[in-house]
């Protein structure tokens, strides 16, 4: 919130890449803050020159690419459907990169019958409301070993909504 109270702009994921070409193309310096993940996301989208924030959201954070690469070995017809805010070796792999609402029509669209899904586990409900015939997946984190398939989502596990970011602290 203190970095927020400071900021020129605060934006979603949705709107970033055309706010940042719009700074961009006026010669705007820009600070990216809080999540250093969307912000390189931005970066390498739009080829504004940003000076990242060393903090990231600590739900995105745990996404890791060799367990997606493992799952979509399980899930061969699975498509990758991954949050911005996602390590940029997660983005890699993903089909479709966007944000909340983004990802949900994408699952709509698409003709997948399964889809791995790299965001806030929040995003689940919706997903099965929009597309009760496909099958959603967790992504794998560090912290989730097994396969999780979600269905209705009964609220469990960590929510990027609660905006959990961490600087990393350099020790001396």
């Amino acid at each position: 919130a203190a970095v927020k109270a400071r900021a020129d702009w605060v934006v979603t994921s949705s709107i970033a890449v055309e706010l940042i070409e719009h700074l961009d193309s006026n010669g705007e310096k820009i600070l990216w803050a809080p999540d250093k993940h969307l912000g390189r996301y931005i970066q390498k989208t739009t080829g504004a020159d940003i000076l990242l924030w060393d903090a990231a959201c600590i739900v995105h954070e745990e996404f890791k690419a060799r367990g997606l690469q493992d799952m979509r070995a399980l899930y061969p017809q699975a498509a990758v459907l991954a949050h911005p805010e996602s390590p940029a070796a997660v983005l890699e792999m993903a089909d479709v990169i966007g944000s909340t609402t983004q990802i949900i029509a994408a699952a709509r669209r698409l003709p997948n019958p399964e889809f791995i899904v790299a965001t806030d586990q929040g995003i689940f409900h919706k997903l099965q409301q929009e597309a009760p015939d496909k099958r959603f997946i967790i992504a794998p984190t560090a912290g989730i070993r097994e396969v999780r398939n979600v269905f209705p989502s009964r609220g469990h596990g960590l929510s990027c909504s609660r905006r959990n970011h961490q600087e990393k602290s350099k020790k001396r």
